[in-house]
């Protein structure tokens, strides 16, 4: 599980939210998209920063087939600091900060891992984490990674770094995400996966607190990693250092909204 609790790094990070450079700009997005409004993400531009190296993220045809455009993100195992914010490789494309402390919002996205993706990830690689924002302390409440040959829906040290949701790594085709959440102290989580509702601990999971089953998953989604303010969602390839020389992922078109009809396509 990824932890990001040093204070260089946290000091880094909040210097690159303000920033410009060459390989970490700011988006179009930054000025004018809220969540009470909506905002798409569907190209490198709509987005509020983009941290990572030279290159890295990439508009490319759809690799399924589709005819869209899509972000291909390449990491190596040296794009790290002060290439990108942290020590572990990184590329990520971060929404404007735009979720706010006690609003509920929907969170559409999608991702992509192609067939030469990793069979076996010995540790973690996260795909998509939120909400997040100041002081970055450490790792947020929850995000999507890769995992051994999992896919994980995992939550931070607050809850054990269990694991309410999970699902067979799967390549070769787009797994899409909708999130429903509260923003809160006192906050829950809705998801599904391929338009199905996921139920968190169906008993497949791990569970060391031995949360009983639910749709809705109320917990912490605003904590001490992320309490200072707005807060945003990130589309990420990043992964713990030295497992591989390079790891290709694919990110479609996010939105973020108040509604479930504001982030649908």
């Amino acid at each position: 599980m990824p932890r990001l609790g040093s204070a260089l790094l946290v000091a880094v990070v909040a210097i690159l939210a303000t920033v410009l450079t060459a390989s970490q700009t700011r988006g179009a997005a930054a000025t004018d998209s809220t969540v009470d409004g909506r905002f798409v993400g569907a190209s490198i531009g709509d987005f509020f920063l983009n941290q990572s190296a030279p290159g890295a993220v990439r508009e490319v045809p759809d690799p399924a087939g589709s005819g869209e455009t899509v972000l291909k993100m390449t990491v190596g195992n040296r794009d790290v600091f002060p290439l990108t914010p942290t020590s572990n490789p990184r590329a990520q494309l971060v929404t404007p900060p735009a979720i706010r402390p006690g609003s509920t919002f929907w969170w559409r996205s999608k991702f992509f891992l192609p067939r030469d993706f990793p069979d076996w990830v010995p540790g973690w690689l996260v795909l998509l984490e939120g909400p997040y924002g100041e002081p970055f302390e450490g790792t947020p409440p929850w995000h999507i990674e890769v995992n051994h040959d999992k896919i994980h829906w995992s939550r931070n040290g607050r809850y054990d770094w269990d694991v309410p949701w999970q699902m067979p790594l799967v390549k070769g085709r787009w797994i899409h995400v909708l999130v429903h959440c509260r923003f809160s102290g006192h906050g829950y989580v809705d998801m599904w996966i391929d338009g199905h509702r996921v139920t968190f601990f169906d008993g497949h999971t791990y569970n060391p607190e031995h949360v009983h089953r639910t749709r809705r998953l109320r917990m912490a989604t605003r904590d001490r990693s992320n309490d200072e303010g707005s807060n945003f969602a990130v589309l990420m390839s990043y992964r713990e250092a030295g497992m591989f020389r390079s790891v290709i992922v694919y990110q479609g078109e996010t939105a973020l909204g108040p509604t479930a009809a504001s982030v649908r396509p």
